[in-house]
């Protein structure tokens, strides 16, 4: 999610987490992220699985249709562009 600020593009929420679900991917703050994980470590697990995404939306999902929650920082995302980017040069184009 981005903001205007004086003419600059601002990146809201840099470091955020992503839902995975079967039909939908959700982006969620990191305290939002520990509350689905806490949520979804529960024993019994809840059914239903309830939090707010980054643009304020409140979703309500069936637990058992979480597929990951996956973290997105600045770091992670600069490390996995520098991986694919090594890993373009080691191997060959007809080997992928």
């Amino acid at each position: 999610m981005t903001a205007q600020n004086a003419g600059e593009t601002v990146l809201l929420h840099q470091d955020h987490h992503i839902v995975a679900t079967s039909a939908f991917d959700y982006i969620v703050s990191t305290l939002m992220a520990k509350h689905i994980e806490e949520e979804l470590d529960r024993w019994p697990r809840p059914r239903w699985i309830t939090f707010v995404d980054v643009c304020g939306s409140r979703v309500k999902v069936r637990a058992s249709l979480i597929q990951g929650l996956q973290q997105s920082s600045l770091e992670t995302r600069e490390l996995s562009r520098k991986w694919r980017e090594q890993r373009r040069k080691e191997a060959p184009p007809e080997f992928d």
